[in-house]
């Protein structure tokens, strides 16, 4: 233990800790999970100890940045905390941003409703009740209040719609419950009507329409959407080439009322594949065809390198919080999501080594893809059918 170390309930808080004081806790066998809010891999990281002694082990880097603490991150830790067993160590450099995240999991845990604190500045008002480090500090008592009012927002709409002309396509409706504002995620053009008519039936207003690639098995709707709804806009990766309103880059957001997706770049499937990244009802990852479920996308056409593949999976996916939901464009068994934690361990093809995974894609033996010659020139200029 450390000169930082506070107990409470089945919660221990920890500064820094050296290797021995890491070992220590281990040897005594009074914990069960560890969960760590610096990035993993820094100075005397306790992951290999911890993981070697067979306990559970979470890192969610916790970690100021230049506009204060992210609250973005908070449903991340919650999430992280329901997973893992007590009793559990958490621990950063001082404890301070370790207290001022058991205070607002305490708070979340005790209040009526399942994703809402029960009134705002709560978690702050627990945090000095327990005369806990965070509310000696002005920036994570700040935190603990912006945390308390995002998290009495509603929950995400979401929507998961399939596509049932043929390409087994997943297209996802995400709408911001206060403003009503939306986006559609991987439309495919025979099943536009259907699309339109659920946001519609939702009182939903269609504002962007995403794609996560060039898709070559089904030609996207998003041109016969803005046929229909001229005020929609367009986007997707600059690096795909092909035709929008908007392109977009890494790290940028796409805002909807109150809520947003960051997109993230994960090529190898294409030049242009992006995985957008929402932060609310859990956490959820659109992974478009570089991330299947117990699969990924092909690497033999469309600028395809299952070496690139490989490292973006691991880099931009497999980075996000292991209980983050993974939504792919498409599935063939009847599946509908994944986990991050699910593909890290059980991918068939994600899991072996980069060059066992080279091997396994290069010799998949599939055929040539049925709408490829149609969808791809068609996909280039937005969909937009003459």
């Amino acid at each position: 233990m450390s000169a930082n170390q506070r107990v409470v309930g089945n919660f221990i808080l920890e500064g820094h800790l050296e290797p021995a004081q890491v070992q220590s806790y281990i040897s005594e066998g009074n914990v069960k999970s560890w969960l760590l809010l610096e990035p993993e891999g820094g100075a005397n990281c306790p992951a290999s100890a911890v993981k070697s002694a067979g306990l559970d082990f979470a890192c969610v880097p916790f970690v100021k940045k230049e506009s204060g603490f992210p609250t973005e991150s908070a449903r991340s830790l919650i999430s992280a905390l329901d997973a893992l067993p007590r009793p559990t160590v958490l621990s950063c450099s001082t404890a301070r941003r370790a207290s001022a995240v058991l205070a607002l999991y305490l708070t979340h845990r005790q209040s009526d409703a399942s994703c809402e604190i029960a009134r705002e500045g709560a978690a702050l008002s627990l945090a000095r009740a327990l005369d806990l480090k965070a509310s000696q500090e002005p920036s994570l008592a700040s935190w603990l209040e912006l945390c308390s009012k995002e998290m009495k927002r509603s929950d995400l709409i979401f929507r998961q719609l399939f596509d049932t002309s043929g390409s087994s396509t997943y297209t996802y409706l995400l709408g911001d419950p206060a403003s009503k504002d939306a986006i559609l995620i991987d439309p495919v053009l025979e099943m536009v009507e259907r699309d339109l008519a659920v946001a519609d039936d939702l009182a939903l207003k269609l504002k962007y329409v995403l794609n996560t690639h060039c898709h070559a098995d089904h030609i996207t709707g998003t041109g016969a959407i803005k046929k229909l709804r001229p005020e929609v806009k367009s986007m997707i990766s600059r690096a795909s080439g092909a035709n929008a309103d908007i392109y977009l880059l890494p790290g940028e957001k796409v805002c909807f009322g109150e809520r947003y997706v960051e997109v993230r770049a994960t090529p190898g499937h294409t030049d242009g594949c992006v995985t957008y990244v929402s932060q609310d009802n859990g956490g959820m990852a659109f992974t478009g065809d570089a991330l299947l479920i117990r699969g990924c996308g092909r690497t033999d056409f469309q600028q395809g390198s299952p070496e690139t593949l490989f490292d973006s999976v691991h880099s931009q996916i497999f980075s996000l919080p292991e209980t983050f939901r993974v939504y792919p464009a498409h599935d063939y068994k009847g599946r509908h999501h994944s986990t991050v934690l699910e593909e890290k361990t059980l991918n068939p093809r994600l899991t072996k080594t980069k060059e066992e995974f080279k091997s396994i894609m290069d010799n998949l033996g599939l055929p040539y893809p049925k709408k490829i010659d149609a969808a791809v020139p068609a996909n280039m200029v937005c969909g937009i059918q003459d």
